[in-house]
Order: structure tokens, then sequence, then C-alpha cells
């Protein structure tokens, strides 16, 4: 009993301690930089400066989230050891950057001198809020009553646009709602980012055909305020 007591001890002391599993305990560093990270994230949004113009203090703050967002991914990658969350943190990474990249793209353009808005748009600082703020008379006319209300108008043809065709694929159709879900490109005549998104369709005859999964060419556009497919067919 004696001799096997002694064996068991002297194989102790030469193994060593045995070490904790490598889940169990932070990589070095990490509680600091996920600190900074809280530390920034509580920050960006307090220090950004607003100009007061709603488009330009929109995309700031805009990119002021996805940069924070960016970096705490960044905190990620550089310490997390879970392979899910790091999947996470490198898809947040790709995605947010490319989003950043097409908002400062923005705002370089909206200073140039010769920058126009898009077709339709309304200008900035006369939304409908703002058109209430200034008491637009239009936005305090009392609601035509029911019986002198113009009769519905038919959904507006299709008509040619010259907006480019843009790669996508449907995700769904709903025939009711005269909408259509599109994987798509970038959008940019309307400066729309490549997005999973659904949309009114100018006139809803462009819907049938159409079934979930088929690869398609579409044109968007504003139309009387509103984003709307205004052309659509399948890819070849």
């Amino acid at each position: 009993m004696r001799r096997l007591i002694l064996s068991t001890a002297l194989a102790a002391a030469l193994v060593g301690p045995i070490p904790q599993h490598a889940g169990a305990q932070p990589a070095k560093g990490a509680p600091a930089a996920l600190e900074r990270a809280r530390e920034t994230m509580s920050n960006r949004f307090r220090d950004t400066k607003l100009t007061g113009d709603p488009d330009r203090d929109f995309a700031e703050l805009l990119i002021a989230s996805y940069e924070e967002t960016l970096f705490l991914a960044k905190t990620q990658l550089d310490y997390g050891g879970d392979r899910q969350l790091r999947e996470l943190a490198q898809k947040i990474q790709d995605e947010q950057q490319a989003k950043i990249d097409a908002l400062k793209q923005w705002q370089v353009r909206s200073r140039e001198a010769g920058y126009r808005p898009q077709p339709n748009q309304t200008p900035s600082g006369e939304g409908p809020l703002d058109r209430r703020a200034k008491g637009d008379p239009a936005q305090g006319q009392p609601e035509t009553p029911p019986a002198e209300k113009a009769a519905p108008q038919p959904a507006p043809q299709a008509t040619p646009s010259n907006a480019p065709l843009v790669a996508g694929t449907v995700k769904k159709v709903d025939d009711a709602a005269g909408k259509v879900t599109l994987d798509h490109e970038t959008i940019p005549n309307i400066g729309m980012d490549a997005m999973t998104m659904a949309y009114k369709v100018q006139d809803p005859a462009m819907l049938k055909g159409l079934r979930p999964g088929e690869r398609v060419r579409f044109s968007a556009d504003r139309v009387n305020g509103s984003i709307a497919v205004t052309r659509i067919q399948k890819a070849k």
C-alpha cells in the first residue's frame, strides 16, 4: 500500500498540475479589449456631431452604428474561440464594411457641387413631419367625407423605364399584396445596397408566372414617392 502511494505521488510530480480546459478561461487580454469595445460603443453616438440635415445626420449615425458593431466583431475574432460566434463575427465584418463603404461614398457624392437627389425624392427637411411642423395647409385639411371621395383609380400601367436591369433571385411572390421578395444585387439608380427585400410591383401582371427560386433581371425606381419594381423578366 505504501509503495502504491509513493508511486502515485511520484507520477503526479512528474506530470505536474492538470491544465484546465482551454475554454474555461478567457483569452489573455480579452477583458480589456471588451471593455474598450463597450466604452467606444457608448461614447460614439454621444460624440457624433449633428449638422441639422436629416439625410447627412442619418448617414453619419448609421456609419457610427455599423463601425461600433464592426469593432465588437473584430474583438470576437481576436479573442473568441467559439466557432459559431467567430463565423457570425466574420459575417458581420464582411457585411458591415460594405455598408459603411456605400454610405461614405454617398457622403462624398452629396458634397459635390453638382449633386442632385434621386428623381422624385423628397428634399431634405421636407418630410411629412417637417411639413406638419411648418403648418402646411394640406396637413390640416379635414378628411374628405366618404361620399365625396373620388372613385378609386386603376393601378398604373407599367411603362418603359430607363432604370438599369439588376440580377436577382425570387424568394417569395405575394399576389394578394402585389409584392415580390427578391434577393438582389445593388440597385445603383436608387442607391439600394444588395439585400433581400419585398417590393411592390408597378403592375400586378408582372407577378404572373414568377416562382420562388427563379433567377430574374429587374429594374426598380421611385414611383409616386415609393420604390417599386417597374420591369422584371426571367434571366436567360
